[in-house]
């Protein structure tokens, strides 16, 4: 909680996923304090008192990620105290468009570019600290689309034309709303799938919207059994890539923002 000279309000920084399945390894480092009443999506205060972090979980796409980034900057009550992120960080997992990206690879965005080229600077951290990081991040350009990206070829395509390290669906929106807000903004991001991998239409359409029934599964399998081995590599995928997720994102916030031993000051 942060006072000024006539106001008073939090400003614990804002992570953004679009996944419960991408927050779960962080939850586990930053345990639940207590939700954000109100919310139009799951958010709430985690971490302990001296490093306090609101977690969001927006929904896959921009669409439902602006609806949530809004109302996390529109200045919202806890109790009487306005809520106003220092900063606002997209944190998920990513589609490699490089070849020499692997599974469990952390991103630490430099830029965000969309499909039409327009290209805004992740303005977090101003300056990262020198030394050795594990896991090891990945400085450059995310590319944000509106689609899963299947295909081997097309990743490649759009690595080159691009020339960007991975792929998402949110973190654009992100970047242009903190850039409207004067917000500062990040992007951390794990790559999940590699360049070489690809991902049947039938999982695609599964996983569209992010809420996967154990009923729509089970009947996917049954008709496609074929689909088991591609669900198991996703979730062993997943489960790597959201261990160093947390890792990076821990180390990142410890290191680069100021805290204080006092939650009150």
């Amino acid at each position: 909680m942060v006072s000024g000279e006539s106001a008073l309000f939090f400003d614990d920084p804002c992570i953004l996923f679009a996944l419960g399945r991408e927050a779960k390894a962080f939850l586990r480092q930053f345990r639940t304090q207590e939700r954000f009443p109100q919310a139009p999506c799951r958010a709430r205060f985690c971490g302990p008192e001296w490093l306090t972090v609101l977690v969001v979980e927006t929904g896959i796409g921009s669409e439902h990620t602006e609806k949530a980034l809004e109302w996390v900057l529109s200045k919202p009550f806890l109790g009487n105290v306005p809520y106003c992120p220092k900063v606002v960080i997209a944190a998920g997992f990513s589609g490699a468009l490089r070849a020499d990206m692997q599974i469990g690879d952390v991103i630490l965005a430099t830029e965000v570019s969309d499909l039409e080229g327009k290209r805004r600077p992740a303005t977090w951290p101003e300056k990262l600290p020198a030394g050795e990081w594990r896991p090891v991040l990945h400085r450059g350009r995310l590319l944000t689309v509106s689609t899963f990206i299947t295909n081997p070829e097309e990743k490649r395509a759009l690595g080159e034309k691009h020339e960007a390290l991975a792929v998402d669906m949110e973190t654009a929106v992100v970047a242009r709303i903190c850039a409207t807000k004067g917000v500062p903004f990040g992007c951390v991001r794990a790559i999940s799938d590699d360049m070489h991998t690809a991902l049947s239409p039938e999982l695609a359409n599964l996983f569209a919207d992010g809420n996967v029934s154990v009923r729509n599964v089970a009947r996917a399998v049954i008709g496609q059994p074929k689909l088991i081995r591609e669900l198991l590599l996703l979730a062993r995928n997943s489960r790597q890539a959201g261990r160093q997720l947390a890792t990076a994102l821990g180390e990142l916030l410890t290191l680069t923002l100021p805290w204080s031993a006092d939650p009150g000051t």
